[in-house]
């Protein structure tokens, strides 16, 4: 596959690249980095977030192996194996800071918004942190910030009757006041709680946001997994059961 952004004919891509450090000393460079966009995507439900970042720390006693960051929100499991990338995404070329299982598409993905892919900050992450580049093959795999498409590739036909499963949803989702989400990969956890204001409906997915749009939820009502329960009154308390 050609690299259009190479530097030079011979050069290696330079569009992704893997780094080699421990996910403790990575995800603590975060909060180095200023706000960006925390998504976290499994089938049937993804999670997009505009937050900052703090340190990650093990905070739970009973499970040393677990990093929490109290500002961000995110947990990270380190005893599965993963794999840290810097991407660029396009077209507007914004750094992705991504992890996800080795050999398998991405799950957790940081865009960061506040840098350009030739800023000081992706040259001092690439340097700092042993950045090797992926051939764009390798990167087109990963599938890095492609959650959206996903959505969009896999809508089902509408729900046409208005007894349905996707109806009752959409309605108790525009009657919440308060949803709390909780979204669960191989490595990481993330838990928002937001009022939804806009609930969109495509086939058996709904896109639920917040408005500001700093949530943004994708869920497929279809999926065997999806999970929407009473937490409260007028809140509901999203999540998948496996």
């Amino acid at each position: 596959m050609f690299c259009s952004w190479k530097t030079r004919p011979a050069a290696p891509c330079s569009c992704a690249y893997r780094l080699h450090s421990p996910v403790d000393e990575l995800l603590n460079h975060l909060c180095r980095l200023g706000k960006g966009t925390l998504i976290l995507r499994r089938p049937g439900l993804s999670l997009a977030k505009a937050t900052r970042f703090g340190l990650h720390i093990r905070s739970r006693p009973q499970d040393w192996s677990v990093l929490h960051d109290a500002v961000s929100g995110l947990e990270t499991d380190l005893n599965p194996p993963q794999h840290a990338y810097l991407l660029r995404e396009f077209p507007d070329q914004c750094p992705l800071f991504a992890m996800g299982p080795p050999g398998k598409p991405i799950e957790f993905t940081v865009r960061l918004d506040g840098h350009a892919w030739n800023s000081v900050a992706v040259r001092e992450m690439l340097a700092r942190f042993g950045g090797v580049a992926l051939d764009c093959l390798e990167s087109h795999r990963l599938g890095a910030g492609a959650w959206l498409d996903e959505w969009e590739q896999s809508k089902r036909p509408p729900a046409c009757c208005p007894d349905s499963v996707v109806h009752a949803t959409s309605e108790a989702l525009h009657d919440c006041r308060l949803l709390e989400v909780e979204v669960r990969t191989s490595t990481q956890r993330s838990e928002v709680c937001f009022c939804p204001s806009f609930v969109d409906v495509e086939g058996s997915v709904l896109r639920i946001a917040d408005r500001s749009r700093s949530h943004i939820v994708y869920a497929d009502v279809n999926a065997a997994e999806f999970r929407l329960a009473r937490a409260g009154t007028h809140c509901l308390r999203l999540c998948h059961t496996a």
